[in-house]
């Protein structure tokens, strides 16, 4: 028994597959399949049930399973604690950042973040909420951002750093604009420039629309803020946008008005997982960005 097969059980218990598991770790999926087979045959055990492309757990590969993982972490301590301590804050680091928070919310964390460990190289990925999950499963990113709710079937942890209410963004002279507050009764019907289906808000503002029988009439799709207001602008159709962002609109011929029936919230969070190793830069970060927003005044959407 080695580290290396302890990490590859973990690695197919989590993911469920052999396949996930090898492009994960980017190891040979025979290299996997190999280390798990010389695991059981160690422990004379059966880690997992296989039917076809599918794998579960057999009763002792879950009573291992939270065994393993123990190990793993103590040893992956064990090993940064002998460390010179100068190395412990360097090596490498990928981001998975959403275009629509990253310009709003993470760039002054990012400053701070890179002056406090100049060793630690800081690589940030652009992508949409939905695809920070498949990015941290493929170890393409160690971390990322999303907007909730989401599902993901590995464990992660999250720490929310935003909570803030979408408003309506319209154009000046429309006939709803001279409102205090709208809701999406009156709204439902207005054409609407919407968010890729990438974007956790695209299901989560249709659930909404869903829930009064009806869809979005969606004219236009963009993952550019500045673009979705230009399009309101010219009178396309209407927008539903975070007050973040509505108060960065240029006093004009564009406003934005309080949806309060209901009120749809924009949840921001960073995201990374709660099993297994994770590297000193990426504790580094989740430590360092809830010591910095913690000291930041809390939005909510009331």
């Amino acid at each position: 028994m080695d580290l290396f097969q302890l990490t590859y059980f973990i690695e197919v218990a989590h993911k469920k597959s052999f396949t996930k598991a090898s492009k994960s770790l980017h190891i040979s999926q025979p290299s996997i399949s190999k280390g798990i087979k010389a695991l059981e045959e160690n422990w004379n055990v059966r880690l997992f049930d296989r039917n076809g492309k599918n794998v579960e757990l057999t009763e002792m590969g879950i009573y291992l399973l939270p065994k393993a993982e123990a190990l793993i972490k103590e040893f992956s301590q064990l090993n940064e604690d002998l460390k010179a301590p100068s190395l412990l804050n360097s090596g490498k680091l990928a981001v998975g950042i959403p275009p629509m928070v990253g310009s709003s919310f993470i760039s002054p964390f990012i400053h701070y973040f890179t002056t406090a460990y100049p060793d630690i190289e800081l690589e940030i990925k652009e992508v949409g909420s939905q695809e920070v999950i498949s990015a941290i499963d493929d170890g393409v990113i160690q971390a990322g951002f999303v907007a909730l709710p989401i599902t993901t079937e590995t464990p992660y942890e999250f720490f929310i750093f935003n909570k803030e209410c979408l408003e309506v963004v319209l154009w000046k002279d429309h006939e709803l604009a001279k409102k205090n507050q709208l809701t999406l009764q009156e709204i439902k019907e207005e054409p609407l420039v919407y968010y890729p289906k990438t974007f956790s808000l695209n299901p989560f503002i249709r659930s909404f629309y869903q829930e009064l029988m009806t869809d979005p009439k969606i004219v236009c799709q963009s993952s550019n803020w500045d673009f979705l207001v230009e399009m309101v602008r010219t009178k396309l159709g209407i927008a539903l946008l975070p007050e973040t962002i509505c108060r960065r609109i240029p006093d004009g011929d564009v406003i934005h008005i309080p949806l309060t029936d209901p009120q749809i919230p924009w949840t921001l969070a960073m995201i990374w997982k709660s099993k297994g190793y994770l590297s000193h830069p990426t504790r580094t970060w989740v430590q360092s960005f809830k010591e910095f927003f913690n000291k930041r005044p809390s939005r909510s959407c009331r």
